[in-house]
């Protein structure tokens, strides 16, 4: 049986390059070569926080610690009581302390809101006059 040589594509010069460079990096990485490093300390008091609300910002869990670092869990029963109000600034911090939310976020009708589901959250619905038309957490 005659067999034919194997037609081959030409590598291209960008993968040979990036190829070479890979291997030039890795090359100095042999096992004993380094020293470890030593594990990076971190201070959590020199942390910027960022502190505005966001409805797609995400909440740092709570450090264990003192009460005030407990993780908290939304209770909308709890404020009920305000639908049919005007969600006004005042009205929505006393709704976000009596829930116990850790946060809040006020829709209106066709605002963007994130899907994601967060036990702290305080969601108030309203319509298109600012009027309270539901509470739920998430």
């Amino acid at each position: 049986m005659i067999q034919f040589p194997r037609r081959t594509r030409p590598v291209p010069a960008a993968v040979l390059s990036l190829s070479l460079s890979l291997a030039l990096l890795l090359g100095g990485c042999t096992p004993g070569s380094q020293e470890p490093a030593a594990p990076a300390v971190v201070d959590p008091a020199a942390t910027p926080v960022d502190t505005r609300p966001s409805a797609t910002a995400e909440a740092t869990p709570p450090l264990l610690g003192d009460d005030d670092d407990m993780p908290r869990i939304c209770n909308a029963d709890a404020v009920q009581g305000l639908v049919g109000q005007e969600a006004t600034e005042a009205l929505v911090a006393r709704a976000t302390a009596d829930s116990g939310s850790a946060s809040v976020r006020v829709l209106k009708p066709g605002d963007a809101a994130t899907m994601d589901f967060r036990e702290d959250r305080l969601n108030i619905d309203t319509d298109d006059a600012g009027v309270i038309q539901r509470i739920s957490c998430g």
